[in-house]
């Protein structure tokens, strides 16, 4: 008698289940009572949703010809730097300049999501003195390439960071001047590397981000050239695309 009970509630719940029907979903917004109650009913029912094209998956070949790639930031900063220029002398010493305040322009953008290239160019003027006991005021231009590190410190928000520059840069010294005008000549092109320890915070919800470092560099050995060296502050302003 309990087998025959219990078959009879299995055959009533299979036709009650087979009895819920599925409501047309293209019109939610205009559902009435009688609507969502049947697709409530198809919900406790149990039965599989019915498929737009019989369960079958259609594969979408890829468009030939098209490459799809991930683009990478971009930015330009602009910024105001002024040196403190080291010039060795041939008796061993060192003699201290300090250039003009001037304009810093860089370009770069992302390797990875916190590496950077930047190129760019910078330009000053600084105070030298001749044989003569007079002073000449050159040009300073400076063509800067590396990398950047824009290290996130523990316990501070993403949007600020801690930059590292390091690099190669190439000086040129112009004016109408000679180097036989000078003890310690440093017209011309000569390279050097470069070293910087900063700091970066974005502006909230934009692109705009402000910085400011401390920047040196070091003229390479070598050539019977001038050595110098430098040490500057920079602070700008970066724009990111």
């Amino acid at each position: 008698m309990k087998k025959l009970i219990s078959a009879a509630l299995i055959m009533c719940l299979g036709a009650a289940a087979r009895a819920a029907s599925l409501p047309d979903l293209r019109s939610q917004d205009e559902w009435t009572g009688k609507e969502k109650q049947q697709f409530l009913d198809f919900l406790k029912s149990g039965q599989p949703a019915p498929s737009a094209n019989g369960g079958q998956v259609k594969y979408v070949a890829a468009e030939k010809g098209r490459a799809y790639r991930v683009s990478k930031a971009h930015y330009a900063s602009l910024a105001l730097e002024t040196d403190t220029l080291m010039i060795d002398r041939p008796t061993g010493s060192t003699k201290t300049e300090t250039t003009t305040l001037g304009p810093k322009l860089l370009v770069g953008g992302h390797l990875f999501s916190w590496v950077r290239y930047y190129t760019g160019i910078k330009y000053n003027h600084v105070g030298q003195d001749k044989l003569d006991g007079t002073r000449a005021h050159l040009s300073h231009y400076e063509v800067p390439l590396g990398i950047e590190l824009a290290l996130i410190p523990l316990g501070t928000p993403q949007t600020r960071y801690v930059l590292l520059r390091g690099g190669v840069s190439y000086h040129n010294f112009c004016g109408p001047e000679k180097k036989s005008d000078f003890a310690s000549p440093l017209l011309g092109w000569r390279a050097a590397w470069n070293l910087g320890l900063g700091y970066e915070w974005q502006i909230p919800d934009s692109k705009w981000r402000v910085n400011a470092l401390a920047e040196g560099y070091r003229s390479f050995a070598g050539g019977g050239h001038t050595q110098f060296g430098g040490l500057g502050l920079t602070a700008g302003l970066v724009r990111t695309f």
